[in-house]
């Protein structure tokens, strides 16, 4: 990876994306208890594949190995109340390749409906991905049986590629490229300004 890469994630580690409806504040511990709360639900253990509930033991252990890594960037997403309402993250940023992944994606069922958060969520890192880092493509792995992040992949102009399997678990593994989300972009630009919370 080049220092340029490195730099950028060393500095989005500790750098707020600020978008209409959420921010995007990178993942510390501080963060902890929010992220284990979220993640330990039924509902998210299902479609994360999580097998047993976190603690935030786990949680703070996995930040440590997270700080040696540079391919990799979290973050928690918070509305501009200032309230957490769920995570997102990329993952195996890789140079050579020009490609990296996108997951850890959830908004608290309590919130979802409140604004358009998870799109926003998918504009500020998919932005992130293509003009910050320069990187060509982006890969969602999908558990088959999430219509909502199915239908959401769908329409950001994600490309179904092929099934996969992961853990016994099958998976949708689509592929977004920069040219096929930029000709998207205003449209979920329009959509996210329209429904904005100066109109809720």
């Amino acid at each position: 990876m080049s220092n340029r890469t490195e730099h950028i994630i060393d500095e989005y580690r500790s750098k707020v994306i600020e978008g209409k409806t959420i921010n995007l504040v990178p993942f510390t511990p501080a963060d902890s208890n929010k992220v284990v709360e979220i993640r330990n639900r039924d509902k998210n253990k299902y479609f994360l594949h999580q097998t047993c509930d976190l603690t935030v033991e786990d949680q703070n252990r996995w930040y440590e190995s997270y700080l040696g890594r540079k391919d990799d960037i979290y973050w928690c997403i918070y509305n501009k109340s200032d309230v957490f309402i769920g995570t997102i993250r990329i993952y195996d940023i890789d140079e050579a390749s020009d490609i990296c992944d996108q997951g850890s994606f959830m908004i608290a069922e309590e919130h979802s409906k409140g604004g358009p958060y998870a799109l926003e969520a998918e504009v500020l890192t998919l932005d992130f991905i293509f003009d910050v880092l320069q990187i060509h493509g982006v890969i969602n792995e999908d558990r088959a049986d999430n219509k909502v992040m199915n239908n959401l992949s769908k329409k950001l102009g994600f490309e179904f590629k092929k099934k996969t399997t992961i853990r016994d678990v099958e998976y949708n593994y689509y592929l977004l490229t920069s040219e096929a989300y930029k000709l998207r972009r205003e449209k979920f630009v329009e959509l996210i300004d329209y429904f904005g919370e100066d109109r809720l």
